[in-house]
């Protein structure tokens, strides 16, 4: 291959870096692009940008996540990388494992710089064919059509984890997204309060088909909100908890990401295994602070768990305000250098009222705040929630469709305006019709019709009564007969000189001198 093939590592054992450090150094057209530690870093350092990365490097025991679920993650995420499994022996049973998680190779450790070589330079190959496939098709998008993640945790009990979840939630599946809201606060999930709803369905009920997870299983376990939001609950029952596993929470998550623009999940305030994994996974966490130190406390220390725990750094996070007034104590200016993680410039006004009939009747709607949904509605544009669904067009041709459609609607705008204008005239023609049979009749009942000198002044002065076109003698007739005075007169057409054929009569009763004694 010509091009240089990009290769990044990802082991914790300095041993087995140094040792395939040097073999790549030996191979002219392979470049170290980095080398990372844990799963977590790997998944982070792909998803910041690495241009060009051919190829990714796994060792087995490579940790907190079992290289086999990282390597299934990969798959679906970037389908178009090729991942090489860095095992300790090469077994059948490993390279079976590999192959069946999306691996496109399995090396020893103790491999020749040729074997290391002829590996990757296939999986590059590969990697590129795919890279090819899917910038012609463009079927890629957002990290291999996968939905985006957002955790919400709370620093402590009460600072309105949920709450948010739910508004952040529902403001995002307004914007036209498919929405999936996960309740992860396994222990004691509250969102059926929250929303007015009762499901016999839960978590616990995909733990058994979580290996082989498809989407007949979750539309089971989902419950469809009014809304349109879906819904995932906890467990009815809080001991059931511990039934959910960091990897069967792991491959439920992968499967919604995969069906869904966005999942939102609730975290609660306290950190078991499935909520873990989720803020491992997240694209985005988001922990609640009030404006008390108790909370500003909680969530540094929260930061630190990730940390040590290896799941996510502290600055990877965000913080955000919530129960912000002015008369506050603390600040968002002080509560930003306390904390350890960025701070969201949107803070949540503390407007308690506002949500209490929301909270207590299950109707998040019920919301009257403008400022709290304003305040919803910025934090979903600060964290970029508001992405288009898969599918949609782009903006800037909407603009141009937009542009196009009103030049070819145009013609039809100009009939109607047309049509419109003739409308108006035909009724200003009976309105003149109408003034000019009363002139006639007056003037017949004052001069007579007999002869040719009456009939005259009468046409003369009926058209003085009427002005414009209309006032047009050679387009203007007077019948008199019967004691009525007729007038017809023709409608102009929309455009100055020209007449239609549609002609508007109308009469009056000719009263002569003395029939007002009867």
């Amino acid at each position: 291959m010509n091009a240089v093939i990009r290769v990044l590592m990802g082991s914790a054992d300095r041993d087995l870096v140094a040792s395939l450090t040097t073999q790549l150094h030996e191979i002219s057209e392979v470049t170290l692009a980095g080398v990372e530690g844990t799963s977590g870093e790997v998944v982070q350092a792909i998803a910041g940008g690495l241009p060009g990365l051919d190829v990714i490097l796994l060792h087995q025991e490579l940790g907190p996540q079992p290289a086999t679920d990282l390597i299934r993650e990969l798959a679906i995420r970037h389908p178009h990388l090729a991942v090489v499994l860095v095992a300790d022996e090469a077994t059948a049973a490993i390279y079976g494992a590999a192959m069946a998680a999306g691996a496109r190779g399995v090396i020893a450790r103790d491999s020749t710089v040729s074997e290391l070589q002829s590996r990757i330079e296939s999986a590059a190959e590969w990697s590129r064919s795919m890279r090819r496939h899917f910038a012609e098709s463009s079927t890629v998008t957002r990290s291999g059509r996968m939905g985006s993640l957002l955790a919400v945790c709370g620093s402590k009990g009460g600072t309105g984890a949920t709450t948010l979840a739910v508004h952040v939630a529902m403001a995002a599946a307004e914007t036209g997204q498919s929405v999936c809201l996960v309740d992860m606060d396994l222990q004691k999930g509250d969102l059926p309060s929250y929303l007015d709803i009762h499901h016999r369905r839960s978590i616990i009920d995909l733990i058994s088909v979580a290996e082989d997870l498809d989407g007949t299983a979750l539309a089971e376990a989902l419950f469809v909100h009014q809304s349109g939001l879906h819904l995932l609950l906890a467990p009815p029952n809080g001991e059931d908890a511990e039934s959910v596993s960091a990897r069967v929470a792991r491959r439920i998550l992968a499967a919604l990401r995969s069906r869904y623009d966005l999942v939102v999940i609730d975290c609660g305030s306290h950190m078991f295994d499935g909520n873990a994994v989720a803020v491992e996974l997240a694209d985005r966490v988001l922990v609640t602070c009030t404006p008390d130190l108790p909370s500003l406390r909680g969530a540094k220390r929260l930061g630190r768990l990730w940390d040590r725990l290896g799941i996510r750094k502290e600055e990877d996070a965000s913080a955000v305000f919530v129960r912000h007034h002015k008369r506050n104590e603390i600040q968002p200016d002080l509560a930003r250098k306390m904390l350890g993680m960025p701070l969201l410039a949107v803070t949540v006004p503390a407007d308690f009222r506002a949500l209490e009939e929301a909270v207590n009747t299950g109707l998040p709607s019920a919301v009257r705040s403008n400022d709290y949904r304003r305040a919803i509605a910025r934090i979903v544009g600060e964290l970029e929630l508001e992405g288009e669904p898969d599918g949609a067009p782009d903006p800037a041709s909407d603009k141009g469709a937009s542009l196009y459609e009103f030049v070819a609607l145009l013609p039809l705008l100009g009939v109607l305006v047309l049509i419109a204008w003739q409308i108006v005239l035909v009724g200003l023609t009976l309105m003149h019709s109408g003034h000019a049979a009363n002139e006639a009749a007056r003037a017949v009942s004052v001069l007579g019709y007999d002869t040719p000198a009456a009939q005259m002044e009468v046409r003369k002065r009926t058209v003085a009564r009427i002005s414009g076109p209309w006032g047009d003698e050679e387009h203007l007739s007077i019948e008199v007969g019967d004691g009525f005075a007729k007038v017809t007169i023709e409608t102009p057409g929309v455009v100055p000189g020209w007449w239609t054929s549609f002609d508007v009569s109308s009469t009056s009763r000719i009263v002569y001198e003395g029939d007002g004694d009867d």
